[in-house]
């Protein structure tokens, strides 16, 4: 879709073709007023577009899309403007955010790129509509609106505002961009990370509409940097005996802006987020550092080796001493 704006003013500088799927590198002509890259892969009823756009000077395209399709949008980095005759109002989209939303055919959307120091990254996943017939839940609501406004060729965001990419699905890009394989291999690998994209999406989305989720919204930019803080200061030191008190008084937020905020950017809970760092730790010290259990359990602050092994076991369904031999 968006590649087909971009062609005129692109030069190809790489492509490769083989079963079930293509990929195709262009290069942002200066003259546009950015510079950058596309990078377009076409899987089966799955298109894939990754894009980095430095701007220079601020420019609009015309985006237009041929064929009604399911999208998913991950803007990774900088941030640009929408317009379309199906929103109400132009869309700023930043960066860490991500929605889920259908787009009919025909639809010309005007995207408004400023002048900024950060370029904007993103990722654009188009699945057209007889592959996500294949894969939707029919027992899910945002599916089962997003077929029918696909049917009726309308658009439909998933949730009217953009959401925060939670740490899963960055990795999970991070992986996408990171991919090192050809072919076959490459095609199997990318459908099945596209696949983790669209369930960690559902999931979310989901828990929204049925009122699951939190109802904590970060309506001050500090509060994000603050609770980013919080994930720092974790990221450094997960074995360190961290409480909700102390992180609230490090980041300067009170204890329920800290639970609610931290799950609505990151998609889990503070202490759910620290055992998952610890258990990746302990999976690496076990398995590369050729560590004794006793040890690493000490290494990453549990009171006990058996408390250590029950978390552990709890998490990957096998003992750790049996993990090393």
């Amino acid at each position: 879709m968006y590649l087909n704006s971009f062609l005129p003013f692109t030069t190809l500088s790489d492509r490769a073709e083989s079963k079930g799927i293509q990929e195709e590198s262009y290069v942002l002509s200066q003259d546009t007023g950015m510079s950058g890259f596309f990078e377009y892969t076409v899987l089966d009823g799955i298109e894939i577009n990754y894009s980095s756009l430095s701007v220079t000077e601020e420019t609009s395209f015309e985006a237009k899309s041929a064929e009604k399709c399911i999208e998913m949008h991950f803007s990774l980095s900088g941030k640009f403007m929408a317009k379309s005759e199906f929103l109400q109002k132009p869309v700023e989209i930043t960066q860490l955010q991500h929605n889920l939303f259908s787009m009919p055919s025909d639809l010309s959307t005007n995207l408004i790129f400023q002048v900024a120091k950060q370029p904007v990254v993103k990722f654009d996943i188009l699945f057209d509509q007889a592959y996500f017939e294949q894969i939707l839940n029919e027992e899910c609501v945002v599916h089962r609106s997003l077929l029918n406004k696909i049917n009726r060729n309308e658009m439909m965001l998933g949730d009217r505002n953009y959401l925060n990419i939670s740490p899963l699905m960055l990795s999970v890009l991070s992986d996408i961009m990171a991919c090192k394989r050809k072919g076959y291999f490459k095609r199997l690998y990318l459908e099945a990370k596209v696949m983790e994209l669209f369930l960690l999406q559902t999931e979310l989305l989901q828990e929204r509409q049925t009122g699951k989720g939190s109802d904590y919204s970060l309506k001050f930019s500090e509060d994000i940097d603050k609770l980013y803080y919080v994930k720092e200061l974790i990221d450094q030191e997960p074995e360190t005996e961290h409480s909700l008190a102390s992180l609230s008084r490090l980041a300067g937020l009170n204890v329920f802006k800290l639970k609610n905020g931290f799950k609505s950017i990151f998609g889990d809970t503070v202490f759910g987020y620290i055992n998952e760092l610890k258990m990746a730790k302990a999976k690496t010290m076990l398995l590369e550092e050729k560590k004794q259990v006793n040890e690493v359990a000490y290494l990453l602050g549990y009171n006990s080796p058996n408390n250590f092994s029950t978390a552990f076991k709890r998490k990957y369904g096998i003992n750790p001493g049996k993990l090393k031999f």
